[in-house]
């Protein structure tokens, strides 16, 4: 059966901007919204200043914007992990309508495949997984140790992550936001204190 193309995203930012990018038809994927995105990347401008020489891991590409609007707006790398192989040639297609360079798509499980650890650090990790799935706390713990001594990891989940989890992974909250349905949440590696 071919993908199918079930609507679109558009980057908000950057060189790439007003870039449609086509959404799969695909149980489970639920593109970050353009709002959402731009509160989420006024939060990292505020915080990192640009972009530039920084590196980000999308642990569940989806329809790849997160990773796009990222390199869109001067990030070097990103290393985006997608299981869906009809999705990932979706952004592959994309990847390459953009001569988007600094993107490299893992086909595989974000949690497992060794290449996602062998490509750290990263300095930002996306974890926006299929909300039924539940994988955002195994993707925190999987994604932590990856990331540089300052890293940020975005989190879209439908509950909110209590302040105690982020602790015991040395993690402490930057921002938080109820949009909707989703809880986002920019969380900042710390020193860990043992």
């Amino acid at each position: 059966m071919p993908a199918t193309n079930s609507g679109k995203v558009r980057i908000i930012g950057g060189q790439w901007k007003r870039t449609n990018i086509p959404v799969l038809n695909a149980d489970g994927l639920r593109p970050t919204g353009d709002r959402q995105r731009e509160t989420l990347f006024n939060w990292l401008s505020f915080l990192l200043g640009d972009f530039e020489g920084r590196s980000a891991l999308d642990m569940f590409g989806g329809s790849g914007a997160l990773s796009f609007e990222f390199l869109s707006r001067g990030g070097s790398r990103a290393v985006l992990c997608e299981m869906n192989r009809r999705a990932a040639q979706f952004i592959k297609q994309t990847a390459e309508k953009l001569d988007a360079e600094g993107l490299t798509i893992i086909v595989g499980n974000s949690l497992t495949d060794p290449r996602v650890s062998e490509l750290s650090p990263y300095d930002l990790a996306f974890i926006d997984p299929p909300f039924a799935a539940d994988l955002q706390l195994k993707a925190l713990k999987r994604c932590v140790p990856m990331l540089a001594s300052d890293g940020l990891i975005y989190v879209e989940s439908p509950q909110e992550i209590s302040d105690e989890i982020l602790t015991s992974l040395s993690l402490t909250a930057a921002r938080r936001l109820k949009a909707g349905a989703s809880r986002m949440l920019l969380a900042q590696k710390t020193e860990n204190p043992s």
